[in-house]
């Protein structure tokens, strides 16, 4: 083959990697199946397009990938002091593949803007079809209540609704006519998690990703009128909304009524959860239990007690701290100081944009495991790598 099919061909691979890239951005919020296939299909162009040479210029340009795949490779060798057989550590290995496939979606995404943008709307999009659907469910134009007026579980759709209305606020300073679309699908998105999706946790997420908004837009002064306002509008809600006034109120009566080691109530089940994975942290705080060993160790903790047993703290801290000790925590919060520190040679919007990516993983991971959960913790690499792609 002539150098110039050869690089017309490498051309056209890495065009089909981007592609399905975006593809995979609109389905994340929608399908895990076809958000895997589109991973898959994106990771085979990158390959065959010869795009682990680029590996070198992509870790130089972005650490945070170099610190991803150092957390990758801990979970990999923690597999070896597990307690739980390797079929079973590998299991809970693929559940955290985002961290490898970091810097393959930074390399696909870097050498194109517009692909960065494609990618970016396709989620979006995937948003706003799921909250469309979702008010088909309620208005009963489609059949189905299965995870409560939704395509997805109630705490998957709350969380994207969140972020769509962060994402959608913003966008609505762009100028022009498209300015009262975003605002109208901001209304939508913040109508539908407040009013329709039971899920608490898109709830707390977009509080603190308001806050985050106001702190970014405006001085002292008027942030501390915002905030008031803020706080007023969630009473408003609370008082209008029985989806939200249900929802908080069953949240202070689990937290009022809570007994350690006696309480099936969702909130009161988290709190017994976290308090034995402290437990199993200080028993091995370096490195942890080994990759997959949570539901294990978390067993033999409980034995004799009437705590429910678990797989999973609903806590991504404390779960990464039970496998792989406090170097792995360590490597986590070093991933996102570091694209904290890249996103300062990014454009301002955009910057503001992954502040509120990070800040939604992170309050979100408060009271789910939402780096190892598929749909959140593609979410992160996606959207990261969309907005920091490109950044040297």
């Amino acid at each position: 083959m002539s150098p110039v099919n050869t690089e017309n061909t490498i051309l056209r691979l890495r065009s089909a990697g981007t592609a399905f890239v975006c593809l995979a951005c609109f389905f994340t919020p929608l399908s895990t199946s076809l958000l895997g296939v589109f991973s898959v299909l994106a990771v085979a162009a990158w390959i065959l397009s010869g795009g682990f040479f680029d590996l070198p210029r992509v870790l130089r340009a972005n650490p945070s990938t170099l610190a991803a795949l150092f957390l990758f490779f801990l979970m990999t060798t923690a597999i070896a002091y597990s307690s739980v057989t390797a079929v079973e550590g590998f299991s809970t290995l693929r559940k955290y593949r985002e961290l490898l496939l970091l810097p393959v979606i930074f390399s696909l995404l870097s050498l194109s803007s517009r692909q960065r943008r494609r990618a970016q709307l396709s989620f979006v999009a995937g948003c706003i079809v799921l909250m469309a659907v979702s008010y088909l469910f309620y208005f009963e134009l489609l059949d189905g209540e299965r995870y409560g007026y939704s395509l997805v579980y109630h705490i998957t759709h709350s969380f994207f609704m969140a972020v769509l209305g962060y994402w959608a606020l913003h966008r609505s300073a762009v100028a022009g006519w498209r300015k009262f679309i975003w605002l109208l699908v901001f209304v939508a998105a913040i109508t539908n998690l407040f009013y329709i999706a039971p899920g608490r946790t898109g709830m707390f997420v977009f509080c603190c990703l308001a806050l985050l908004y106001l702190y970014q837009r405006l001085s002292l002064v008027k942030l501390a009128i915002s905030v008031i306002v803020f706080v007023s509008l969630l009473g408003a809600a609370y008082f209008t909304s029985d989806n939200f006034s249900g929802r908080v109120d069953e949240a202070f009566s689990e937290i009022s009524h809570y007994e350690p080691g006696q309480s099936r109530t969702s909130i009161g089940q988290r709190f017994d959860w976290w308090a034995i994975s402290i437990q199993l942290i200080k028993a091995k705080p370096l490195f942890g239990h080994g990759t997959g060993s949570y539901e294990a160790a978390h067993g033999r903790a409980i034995q004799k007690s009437r705590i429910t047993p678990t797989d999973n703290p609903h806590n991504e801290y404390l779960f990464l701290g039970v496998q792989f000790g406090l170097i792995g925590l360590a490597l986590f919060i070093l991933v996102i100081v570091l694209q904290l520190q890249e996103a300062k040679s990014i454009a301002k919007k955009d910057r503001q944009l992954l502040h509120g990516v990070l800040l939604a993983l992170l309050a979100g991971s408060l009271m789910n495991s939402l780096l190892f959960d598929s749909q959140q913790g593609h979410f992160y690499l996606f959207m990261s790598a969309a907005l920091l792609a490109g950044s040297d």
